[in-house]
């Protein structure tokens, strides 16, 4: 019996809602950013910082705290754990998987195939930007949690300061949660900016690193920090030293209050413009 004889047939199976297109789009799209090696080396290679971080906890925390007798103060090695692994492992995730997602899916006309189906510019985004922000939350977030369990585990010399440390996790999870965030979102939005992967690589590059090299040289010249204002990196170090508490010195003015509304606007400015971009993607059906 040939096709054209069976006639028409309702479909048999379990529909789905709309909504399980997201889902789809998840896991497509951490599929597609694991396929790149800018992701899995940093995934591979994050263990690296607990290590050299943890080597100098027993030295200086644990052998030091046992002669001089007072608690290591171990605050300050997660954050900066944070930081290190935000310069050290997300720019080459983000660079990966972020950075150029949209700008290779106009080159090979992939919206053809994505909104020809049943999905949004929105669920296609959110795919995008939980990819890039799972991949960096997850070369933060272990290597943290690792840190943390060890200077609960060791060198703690009474209960209270084991559960000061272990309260570490919530500072950590919430610096994680929005470095992740953040740079999976601007890294996708500025993706859209071209359809050159090369251009809207490069210009990743640019915007994480010139700001922050040319706010740090005029800061340490004029010995203010109102500079940071300009860069990315720096207003997401100003939330991380307001999360983990850390002493400020008399020249540091920029308070979270300053640097959380400026981040916010990029982010929803970065999402918007890939969502912009999307809505005028061209796709024949």
């Amino acid at each position: 019996m040939t096709v054209r004889d069976l006639g028409y047939r309702a479909y048999e199976g379990t529909r789905l809602p709309a909504s399980h297109n997201t889902w789809v789009m998840i896991r497509h799209s951490l599929r597609r950013a694991w396929a790149s090696w800018l992701v899995k080396l940093p995934v591979f290679f994050c263990l690296g910082t607990p290590i050299v971080l943890g080597i100098y906890y027993f030295v200086a925390g644990v052998l030091m705290s046992r002669q001089t007798g007072e608690a290591f103060d171990a605050a300050p090695l997660v954050r900066t754990l944070v930081t290190t692994q935000m310069w050290l492992f997300l720019p080459f995730i983000t660079l990966g998987a972020g950075a150029g997602a949209i700008a290779q899916d106009a080159v090979h006309r992939a919206f053809q195939f994505y909104f020809a189906k049943p999905v949004t510019p929105v669920q296609y985004l959110v795919g995008r930007v939980s990819a890039v922000a799972f991949y960096s939350a997850l070369v933060v977030l272990i290597p943290g949690l690792i840190l943390i369990g060890l200077m609960v585990a060791y060198g703690a010399p009474s209960d209270e300061v084991r559960l000061e440390r272990a309260g570490y996790v919530l500072p950590f999870f919430l610096s994680t949660l929005i470095v992740s965030f953040v740079m999976a979102s601007v890294s996708v939005g500025i993706s859209s900016l071209s359809k050159s992967r090369a251009l809207t690589m490069s210009s990743w590059i640019l915007m994480l690193v010139v700001p922050h090299v040319i706010a740090g040289a005029i800061s340490l010249i004029a010995h203010n920090d109102w500079v940071f204002l300009g860069s990315m990196a720096g207003l997401l170090d100003v939330l991380f030293d307001a999360l983990f508490k850390s002493p400020k010195d008399a020249s540091s003015h920029l308070e979270w209050w300053h640097a959380a509304p400026l981040l916010a606007l990029l982010t929803g400015g970065s999402l918007w413009l890939a969502h912009w971009r999307l809505t005028r993607a061209e796709v024949i059906t």
